[in-house]
């Protein structure tokens, strides 16, 4: 069966292979299927299939890397180090002659390539074709392919839309005329500022430069400069010609002292704080300011006539743009001379007026003379959104201009004008609308909201900043227009501060020493407040107030004058100011008003009494009927949206939860009360998420809680549990949690696992920190124990690089656990392990997870690594029962290389006996930049099936040098050498002296012609079942691409529902196959058992060879005595002495040989007896592993279908909810009542629920 993939379905079926011999020295980088399924080639014209199949393209994938410059079978020492080869780029040679370049993971396309090319290497394997003995490739896999111009292929839905051609068309239009347009005229560069002028025009930055520097030095010396030096001075330098500023300067104090004031200069007007100011007074300062900018203009408009062009060619500036530009510039520039001088002149003016909003700090909004409808939740919204307001004012404290600050105050403005309604009456009314209604307050609730706005800004320097914004802006008009409005209504503000905000002053204390009173818990006070006696009132109080007023009202007409002389105030405003008449609501302080009032964290007085801790405080206000229904206490939430029980809960206090809990359970219905239980914070958490401050309520309102309820961080109630590792309570409160949210599903089935998820992907299994736990997790809930998160990790990822020891073994004995799962960067779970102790321990639970022998002993290679030095170490471990319940337990580490002397050196002392190989393996470092960890797996399987294959053997299962193998640490090379010489020699010897020659052949070569036929036949099956297992392994990672591509094309169907391309996208991941899946097993448990049959047929080939041998000897020893036979006296005595040693020659030739013939036979007799024998133990070997490796496939297959059963059935549940087929809400089991819950509150709580009640989370 053909790959999916189209590059090696094309590159097997071509000529191509049988040129790259061996398959050792070639490596083929695949371009992934998505990548060739879902582009096309844009470059040749032709076909996406026609580019692929071409030989160009195929051969230029095939690196050709020669034996030199491979490091010798992962395990010798190799050309140069790996931590030198890091970052460096190196160059390959293609099958066609071309060359690519590889730097770390990226693939770059060199000479001989018509077009540069980049990708990126994603992830490598080992290739078996679909033959009947194929050899293994090795095949990294790229981003895209090297050869042509490859880009992605839009799927478009074919959805006929009713106008959608002729939008095309006019869209197709709009775009050719932009791009006809852009290609006649440069796009014209976006200044924002003057600075930002001349940073892109350098010219005329450069020509204004000595202009603006005079001018700012100028001006900073106006303001800065000493006094003159006294007459008695001994030199008194001439002064220095005035410049622009300092001739406006003067004349403008000339006018000034010339034509005083009416108010301001005189016995009754307001003392100044320093000389300087009394001379140089606000007008000086405006006529230098205003110099100070006309100088600028005339600066820029004596730039080269060039570049003011260029400036209005390329950009959409223009005269008036520029003139506000560079008086904001220059503003800027002399904002710190300027406005603290202003500061200063009116700073009698603003300690006043801050002083007054100082005392004003404590006011609610419901007391500034607003109706507010809706109850409280239209009042908290409506302060939320204030709070927007409020911040963007206090951004007026760091502005830098009169500009800023007017952008401010406007951008304020249109906050407070606007306000959205978001309250629950809106949501109902309009539930299809997706923008949020807007509301346009009139003038009255503007200057009533602003009002509100600057007492909580608490921003200094009011007054001066109005003077400010109104006499140091002279380009853009701030008397009409929205600017106007903003900046009249701004004034009006002030102006009531000024003088008529005795009533708010007199509100907020009376909020303060309410809200003192809760917080300490100062019950008299607080009665006193609350149920004041019959016909008391606060005459008293106000009458002094209103002494205070009168006395300060003369300096409130002075500040008024100075406002009304300084600005041109709105007539309406003015009016308003004078003349508007309290109104009833106005500085209301009431018991009902004051019972509903706020403080600045929107915490009301029954949040001040539970945040301060103070339950008698509670349970009075609570039994004040008549200021405190339900509804309110249901609707009491702070700024931060967290209820009064969610507060309490956070608090751990168990007499303040219990008290709120008692309220609500009688007073709100069962449908209320889940409602108010299912109430989100800003965070989204309800109360239910801070339960681990409080456990004993799991058994009180499980019932009731929102389980599945998720937070802004994706985290469920269950989830926050879980997370609470250092309560005391740890080990009680989970298992109550598990049982409580199981209940609460109320579909009995075990709890869904996949619904508690946060954000990044955790499930439960990635959190607990308790082996017990997780065994119930795994064991009692619907739970996908190989779920990742966002980073790929899995729970026994997490728990391996965190080292927790208990939960790795615990996992790791599951069967569904994939242990050899990878991450983002290749990874496995016992490589993420941040010490030797936690691999150690992984390995150690690798080796208890295979099978053990016939001594119970459980030995092989648990792991392998690679080393900087271009080498791999595998890990050896050995386990023996020391008694039934402990192993003793050793660990080697050896080289590939050691396993191949190993097997030399048992071939040398047992030549007759059968030995799987372990030489020729592929080196990983081919591309040093990148190893490859499939053939580190490769080894690392193969190295195993050899342990365990001798293990078995019954000629090497005892053998000494095997289990110094692996028991003795260290082992040496030279004198493994030596001994296997001597009992090579010994064994040889022993051969000759004890066995007699076999003379007769023939039952010999009958017995071996038989077996080999048998074991060929064996192989044969083997090989075809290995080929079909390898076609499985390709079809299961092909199903799962396929499901990919298709999820790909769905997911562009927009009337496709959402959760069903959510179900689908989790279906793709329910087919994604595991490393260690077990159609993979089966495939390497085959190929094992193809190397012992390989090995079995090499042992069998010798006795034919010693047979052939023999044959050869006796001719020989025939033909010396048929020459022997046929020599004849030569006559006359001739040369006697020369035949009798010709003869004595071939006596001796006979004689050898005869002796080799037998030293052959007994060779024969010897191989065939160990043939003999190892042959039936070799049948024995060779049914259990092939019983073992088809039982381990078939449990795997159940193992691996089963959770993809679960998962398709927990996708399956998730449509029938997203259809209503079982409409259960989150959180609602359904049963209970607030009745149940109320008597569930009175049932007193266990010791260690209370004990445990104020554990910190996590």
């Amino acid at each position: 069966m053909q790959p999916l993939n189209p590059f090696l379905a094309a590159f097997f079926r071509s000529s191509l292979p049988t040129q790259c011999t061996p398959v050792h020295h070639h490596v083929l980088l695949v371009p992934s299927t998505d990548a060739l399924l879902t582009s096309r080639e844009t470059d040749s014209g032709s076909s996406s299939q026609e580019v692929i199949v071409s030989e160009d393209f195929l051969a230029s994938h095939v690196l050709r890397i020669p034996g030199t410059a491979i490091s010798a079978a992962g395990g010798k020492e190799a050309a140069q180090n790996l931590r030198e080869m890091r970052g460096k780029a190196k160059h390959y040679t293609t099958i066609n002659g071309r060359t690519v370049v590889i730097k770390d993971n990226h693939v770059y396309s060199n000479k001989g390539f018509k077009s540069l090319a980049q990708a990126q290497l994603l992830n490598d394997a080992i290739w078996y074709p679909d033959v009947l003995e194929p050899r293994p490739w090795l095949i990294y896999y790229i981003t895209k392919p090297l050869v042509g111009i490859w880009e992605e292929v839009t799927i478009t839905p074919a959805i006929l839309v009713e106008g959608a051609t002729k939008r095309a068309m006019a869209l197709n239009r709009a775009a050719n005329a932009a791009a006809n347009d852009g290609a006649m005229l440069p796009r014209k560069k976006d200044i924002k500022s003057f600075h930002e002028l001349l940073n892109q025009f350098p010219i005329i930055a450069r020509q204004m430069q000595p202009g603006l520097e005079k001018l700012f030095l100028e001006f900073t010396m106006v303001f800065e400069r000493p006094l003159p030096p006294p007459p008695s001075a001994s030199s008194i330098p001439d002064p220095l010609p005035d410049g622009p500023i300092a001739s406006a300067m003067k004349k403008a104090r000339s006018s000034s002292m010339s034509t005083p004031r009416n108010g301001m200069i005189g016995p009754k007007s307001v003392p100044v704080t320093e000389p300087f100011y009394a001379e140089d007074d606000e007008d000086v300062m405006r006529a230098s300011f205003e110099t100070a900018v006309t100088t600028a203009i005339d600066l820029f408009q004596a730039v080269d006539k060039q570049q003011l062009s260029m400036l209005g060619a390329t950009t959409d500036l223009t005269g008036p743009i520029v003139e506000r530009l560079i008086e904001r510039y220059v503003t800027e520039n002399v904002h710190h001379l300027i406005f603290p001088r202003l500061s200063a002149m009116k700073r009698p003016y603003d300690l006043e007026l801050e002083a007054k909003i100082r005392q004003m700090e404590f006011i609610d909004l419901s007391q500034l003379g607003i109706g507010i409808d809706g109850g409280p939740r239209v009042k908290h919204d409506l302060t939320i959104h204030l709070g927007l307001a409020v911040e963007e004012f206090k951004k007026m404290g760091s502005a830098t201009s009169p500009q800023e600050m007017l952008e401010l105050l406007l951008s304020t403005t249109k906050m407070v004008t606007q306000l959205t309604a978001v309250g629950e009456a809106s949501q109902a009314q309009n539930p299809s609308s997706e923008k949020p209604t807007t509301l346009t307050v009139n003038a009255d609730t503007l200057v009533s909201l602003l009002l509100f706005v600057v007492i909580r800004a608490q921003v200094r320097n009011l007054q001066a900043r109005l003077v400010y914004i109104r006499h140091f802006i002279y380009i853009d008009d701030v008397e009409n227009g929205e600017m106007g409005y903003a900046l009249s209504t701004f004034e009006a503000v002030l102006a009531y501060l000024a003088m008529d905000s005795g009533g708010l002053r007199r509100a907020s204390r009376r909020n303060k020493a309410l809200w003192d009173a809760t917080r300490n818990g100062k019950m008299d006070d607080l009665q006193n407040i609350m149920e004041p006696e019959p016909g008391r009132n606060m005459q008293d109080e106000d009458e002094e107030d209103e002494h205070l007023e009168r006395h300060k009202w003369i300096n409130t007409r002075n500040i008024l004058s100075e406002i009304l002389y300084s600005c041109v105030i709105n007539r309406a405003i003015l009016i308003w100011v004078w003349f508007k008449p309290c109104s009833a609501l106005e500085g209301d302080v009431t018991v009902e008003r004051l019972s509903q009032t706020h403080d600045l964290f929107g915490e009301s007085v029954l949040m001040m009494a539970v945040q301060h801790e103070r339950p008698d405080v509670l349970r009075y206000l609570l039994s004040l009927n008549e200021y405190y229904t339900s509804q309110i206490v249901l609707d009491d939430i702070n700024n931060e949206d967290t209820t009064l029980l969610s507060a309490a809960i956070q608090l751990g206090h168990t007499e303040l939860i219990d008290t709120i809990l008692d309220f609500v359970a009688r007073a709100a219905t069962t449908e209320q009360l889940s409602r108010y239980l299912a109430s989100q914070d800003i965070w989204g958490r309800s109360c239910a998420h801070y339960m681990f401050h409080a456990p004993y309520l799991i058994a009180k309102i499980g019932k009731l809680v929102p389980w599945r309820q998720k937070d802004k961080n994706g985290q469920t109630p269950l989830f926050a549990l879980c997370r609470s590792y250092d309560h005391g309570n740890y080990l009680e409160m989970v298992p109550a949690g598990l049982d409580a949210a199981t209940a609460a599903q109320a579909d009995g089935q075990p709890l869904h696992i996949d619904d508690h998820i946060d954000g990044k992907g955790n499930s439960l299994l990635h959190i607990v920190n308790d082996p017990q736990l997780a065994l119930r997790i795994m064991q009692q809930c619907d739970v996908d124990v190989n779920a990742t998160n966002d980073k790929k990790f899995t729970p026994l990822m997490v728990a391996s690089k965190y080292g927790r020891l208990d939960m790795v073994r615990t996992l790791f004995v599951d069967p569904r656990v994939d242990t050899a799962a990878r991450e983002l960067r290749g990874l496995t779970a016992v490589e993420l392990a941040k010490d030797d102790e936690v691999r150690n321990k992984i390995d150690d639970l690798a080796l208890f997870s295979m099978p053990p022998g016939a001594d119970a002993r459980i030995t092989g290679v648990v792991r392998a690594y690679f080393v900087e030095d271009a080498t791999v170490r595998l890990v050896l471990k050995s386990a023996a029962p020391a008694d039934h319940l402990t192993y003793t337990v050793t660990t080697s580490r050896r080289s590939l290389s050691d396993f191949e002397h190993l097997g030399n050196l048992l071939a040398l002392e047992n030549p007759a006996s059968w030995i799987p190989s372990v030489a020729n393996a592929r080196s990983p470092f081919q591309i040093p930049s990148k190893p490859s960890r499939a053939v580190l797996r490769d080894i690392q399987i193969r190295t195993d099936w050899f342990l365990r294959i001798m293990l078995a053997h019954s000629t090497f299962s005892t053998h000494e040098m095997l289990w110094e193998f692996f028991l003795v640490p260290d082992i040496q090379l030279d004198m493994m050498d030596q001994r296997s010489n001597l009992k090579a020699e010994t064994r040889a010897e022993k051969v000759r002296e004890e066995l007699e020659p076999l003379e007769d052949v023939r039952e010999v070569e009958q017995f071996i012609n038989h077996a080999r036929d048998m074991i060929r036949s064996v192989n044969y099956s083997t090989k075809s079942v290995a080929r079909r297992a390898s076609s499985v392994v390709v079809v299961t990672s092909d199903l799962h691409d396929a499901a990919s591509l298709l999820h790909r094309a769905v997911s562009t169907l927009p009337f496709l529902p959402e959760a069903h391309l959510t179900a689908l996208e989790a279906y793709v991941r329910v087919l994604a196959p595991t490393q260690l899946n077990p159609p993979t097993v089966f495939h390497d448990s085959l190929l094992a058992l193809q190397t012992t049959v390989q090995a079995l047929l090499s042992a069998l080939s010798r006795p034919p060879a010693l047979i052939s041998q023999i044959a050869t000897a006796r001719k020989t020893i025939e033909r010396n005595y048929n020459s022997l036979s046929r020599s004849s006296r030569w006559p006359l005595g001739l040369l006697d002495d020369t035949r009798q040693r010709m003869n004595e020659e071939k006596e001796e030739k006979a004689r050898q040989s005869q002796e080799q013939l037998d030293d052959l036979g007994r060779e024969l007799r010897y191989t065939q007896q160990v043939v003999a024998g190892e042959l039936a133990g070799y049948q024995e070997t060779h049914e259990k592993m092939g019983r073992h490796a088809i039982r381990q496939f078939a449990r795997g297959m159940i193992i691996q279908e089963r959770i993809r059963l679960e998962g398709m059935t927990r996708l399956l549940r998730k449509l029938r909810e997203a259809k209503g087929e079982q409409v259960t809400q989150p959180g609602v089991s359904g049963g209970a009542s607030s009745a149940e819950v109320s008597q569930a509150s009175e049932e007193p709580a266990d010791a260690a629920a209370r004990d445990g009640a104020d554990a910190g989370g996590p």
